[in-house]
């Protein structure tokens, strides 16, 4: 049997062929699944969310740390707009991606995305154009780690140094940035804006001669009444100081402020039951000039008229 016959027979039986440089391509390969698990590992182990999208703003790859982020499972979103993700929806999804094409890539971009159950993720996240060899534009891709925690604690820090302590109220420090933006909005939307400054006549007195426990417990009860008498997310009320309060009210003119001040004051005498505590309030409304002293000395001015008064008759 001649050479060639041999190794054609050799060849046919499954056998190397010699003439084929095999070896080099047992390698490549090898190398190849090596790479491929290896960053299967990587992107497995990790707790941050990987996502990538098509052109057309679809899921393409859902990591399963965006699985253990969002409780969404890969085959839920694979094919899915990615906007739904996003708590700002569709939105949020179309900044960002302006962002994106402007700027090229966004690093740190906080954002908050939206759970399967509902829940509000915040998250900083770092997002990149993917493109092919001819520069084309195909998808993006998407890293995000999860800052809920972070977020919730500069919440919570961010509430205690606006909040008095005792009351629970906003407190004077808060006031002053409140007002600022109160009377910058007034004035942009040329709306109204009022405010309330309320004194317990007689409270130092009870205080001293009853002790600080009962003065606190009248603060606390004098602070529930006020926050259950103003509007839900339109008023605002302050310890001002010691036994000095503050509420403000937009969008009411003086006249309105005034009947406020009276309904709220009314339920105050029903519910702090102190015979030797009066109230002393002073109601003013934002001058045409727009300043804030003086929009706080007239409602100062007013109060004191009215604990003068309390004085004279005492």
């Amino acid at each position: 049997m001649s050479l060639v016959r041999t190794r054609r027979r050799r060849y046919a039986e499954g056998m190397p062929n010699p003439n084929v440089p095999a070896a080099p391509l047992v390698h490549l390969s090898s190398d190849f699944i090596r790479a491929k698990e290896y960053l299967e590992a990587i992107v497995s182990s990790t707790s941050d969310a990987i996502c990538t999208t098509d052109v057309r703003g679809r899921v393409i790859y859902f990591s399963p740390g965006a699985s253990q982020m969002t409780c969404y499972s890969s085959a839920e979103l694979v094919g899915r707009p990615a906007h739904q993700l996003y708590a700002g929806g569709r939105a949020e999804a179309d900044r960002m991606m302006r962002l994106l094409r402007r700027q090229g890539s966004l690093k740190n971009h906080e954002t908050a995305l939206k759970g399967k159950d509902g829940r509000k993720v915040h998250v900083s996240m770092s997002v990149a154009l993917l493109k092919d060899r001819a520069g084309r534009v195909i998808g993006t891709l998407g890293i995000s780690k999860d800052i809920s925690s972070r977020v919730e604690l500069e919440r919570r820090l961010r509430e205690l140094s606006i909040t008095d302590n005792l009351t629970g109220l906003y407190n004077q420090r808060h006031f002053h940035e409140r007002l600022v933006q109160e009377v910058s909005r007034a004035r942009r939307q040329r709306g109204r804006l009022s405010m309330i400054l309320i004194d317990l006549d007689g409270f130092k007195a009870v205080n001293d001669t009853r002790g600080h426990l009962e003065g606190d417990r009248i603060l606390r009860a004098f602070a529930m009444v006020l926050n259950k008498s103003i509007r839900r997310e339109v008023d605002a009320v302050f310890r001002y100081g010691g036994d000095e309060f503050v509420i403000l009210l937009p969008g009411l003119g003086p006249s309105r402020a005034q009947r406020a001040a009276e309904r709220i004051l009314a339920g105050a005498h029903t519910n702090v039951t102190e015979e030797d505590i009066r109230f002393s309030y002073g109601v003013a409304s934002l001058p045409a000039s727009g300043s804030v002293k003086e929009f706080i000395a007239m409602a100062d001015k007013r109060m004191f008229r009215m604990k003068a008064g309390h004085n004279r008759r005492a």
